[in-house]
């Protein structure tokens, strides 16, 4: 099986899968075979979690082909031109210059796009639910998180990924509730969730969606 290892001044050894590669962590003295070993009994798991991104990555898959761009929970489809040079979205499709054909230039400009969205549609989206349900904040950024939608620290500042506005509201209004109800309760304890549904009723429903797009944070990087 491959796999990335990665050796530090660390006590424990552990297993994660980040877009689609197995990351194996390990204290810098510890022998191969021993690692190797324990990459051998969690097999079943491995398999399991990589069988898990590739169903999602293969659910997204013109999106991270970069055939379309996601937004608001849409698929467009991106059309190369010689007038558009920011990126555009009109006329059910995305527009962009064909003066970004390498991968690398495209995802740069459709970054660009989603963050100017992201900045004033996330901004304004976190005021009316933060009124809606009576749970103010302190200050709003937005985030690059590899793999988080969003946060919430002991200040009540609140970050979300900007890449939320790729996403329906419904999925937005659940990760806003989120980290809202943190301002309340700084854990993911028993009162934090009821806190939570009280606001949002159906939320398991809608967090269970928006595992289906993890592999989006890992996106346009």
């Amino acid at each position: 099986m491959d796999y990335k290892l990665e050796r530090s001044k660390r006590r424990s050894l552990t297993i994660s899968i980040k877009n689609g590669e197995v990351i194996v962590k390990a204290p810098i003295d510890m022998p191969t075979a021993h690692i190797e070993n324990f990459i051998a009994e969690k097999s079943k798991w491995i398999t399991r979690k990589l069988a898990d991104y590739e169903k999602k990555t293969n659910a997204l898959g013109d999106i991270t082909s970069g055939a379309d761009i996601l937004y608001h929970g849409e698929f467009y489809e991106i059309v190369r031109t010689k007038e558009c040079v920011r990126g555009k979205l009109a006329d059910g499709v995305f527009y962009l210059s064909d003066k970004h054909i390498a991968r690398a230039d495209a995802d740069k400009a459709i970054a660009s796009y989603l963050k100017r969205a992201a900045k004033t549609e996330l901004k304004a989206k976190l005021d009316e639910v933060s009124c809606a349900v009576g749970l103010p904040y302190n200050e709003f950024a937005l985030t690059n998180a590899r793999t988080q939608w969003g946060s919430c620290d002991g200040k009540n500042n609140i970050r979300l990924n900007w890449r939320l506005v790729m996403l329906d509201r419904e999925i937005v209004t659940y990760v806003i509730v989120h980290e809202l109800s943190h301002t309340l309760h700084h854990d993911h304890g028993a009162e934090f969730w009821r806190t939570v549904e009280k606001f949002m009723p159906n939320y398991k429903t809608v967090k269970n969606r928006l595992k289906s797009f993890s592999v989006l944070t890992g996106m346009y990087r």
